[in-house]
């Protein structure tokens, strides 16, 4: 080694040995290395308050708007149609005739019935003289008063069958079909006219699931919105509640009675979206954006005590919208967490800000 590089390796080492000089001192050391400290970073956090329960989760269900009475007529006797006075559509009054049966052969059945009737007295008669006079004995007397009973209901019969040979309408109502024309040969209950009643007004029918139908009580209010007008919502509330499930559906028919809607005219068949209000238990209702860790109907909510995140296990009972409405877990917890809720950990300072 000559003179030269003996000396650059003094250089060298001076170097090394003033550096680790330096970095043996305490302050130099710490300022070499220090980093933040965690706890001094503050997480911002926006806060809200827990939506106390029950919460409202409303039943909802499609359906058609129908007449609460609607009745297919039909004659109790069978016969020639001879006439249907009404056309499909037409408004009808309770009473009005709607068809009638050629009454040729039912009239003769009351004149039959009237002439037995009469041969019936006079037999009577007769033998009430003869027993009297003893020429007969008693027994015969009472047979022939029986035969005159059984003729006069004969006679009420065929007359009752005689009025029964004009259809006429139960109530105010509607046509809404004509099921047999003039000329054709009706069978005792073939129905005729389908009417539809309004007596009591119009219905919503709805099928409703088990689940839904189970608490539901007659008269709770429901909203109805027609696919036809749907500016214009209508009021109604439960009507009847089938006791028994459809065969093939499983669900259960319930009916909404509307409330009159003066100005909107009304017609069977109509579709309608019914919401019937329904309130159900919950522990409290809060953002999607608090509910953290989600799994199933497992999740967890952050509060803030202190300045400090504190994570709280809850259960979630079902989502509605933009919210999560919880079964359990937050009792007595005032306000969570909406907003940086997946930036903490249980222990995280936080800051709230408004």
């Amino acid at each position: 080694m000559n003179r030269t590089d003996r000396q650059t390796l003094a250089v060298l080492l001076a170097a090394v040995a003033a550096a680790l000089a330096l970095a043996a001192l305490p302050g130099c050391r710490d300022r070499a290395h220090a980093a933040p400290a965690a706890e001094d970073v503050l997480i911002p956090v926006r806060t809200v308050p827990v939506e106390a329960g029950p919460v409202e989760r409303p039943i909802r269900a499609a359906g058609l708007v129908a007449t609460k009475d609607q009745w297919d007529l039909a004659f109790k006797i069978g016969g020639v149609l001879a006439r249907v006075e009404v056309q499909e559509g037409q408004r009808v009054l309770k009473g009005q005739v709607l068809a009638r049966l050629d009454p040729t052969e039912v009239a003769a059945g009351v004149r039959q019935a009237r002439e037995a009737l009469e041969k019936a007295r006079r037999d009577a008669a007769r033998t009430a003289r003869l027993v009297a006079a003893e020429a007969a004995p008693r027994v015969a007397a009472e047979d022939s008063r029986t035969a005159e009973a059984v003729a006069e209901a004969q006679l009420a019969g065929a007359e009752f069958n005689l009025r029964q040979a004009a259809l006429r309408a139960p109530d105010d109502g509607w046509v809404d079909q004509r099921l047999a024309e003039p000329g054709e040969v009706v069978a005792p209950g073939r129905p005729v006219v389908h009417l539809s009643g309004r007596g009591r007004g119009f219905v919503v029918r709805v099928p409703l699931a088990d689940r839904d139908v189970l608490d539901l009580r007659p008269g709770t209010r429901a909203l109805v919105t027609l696919d036809a007008a749907p500016e214009r919502p209508l009021a109604g509330r439960v009507g009847e509640i089938a006791r028994a499930a459809g065969r093939g559906t499983g669900t259960f028919q319930v009916e909404i009675a509307l409330d009159p809607a003066p100005g909107l005219l009304l017609l069977s068949g109509l579709t309608a979206k019914v919401e019937i209000a329904r309130s159900v238990p919950a522990a409290g209702a809060v953002p999607l954006g608090a509910v953290v860790d989600g799994d199933g109907d497992r999740g967890a909510v952050f509060t803030v005590d202190g300045g400090v995140a504190r994570r709280v296990p809850v259960r979630i009972a079902f989502l509605q919208g933009d919210r999560a409405v919880l079964a359990a877990g937050v009792r007595g917890v005032g306000r969570v967490v909406s907003e940086g809720a997946p930036r903490l950990a249980d222990g995280t300072r936080v800051k709230v800000v408004e």
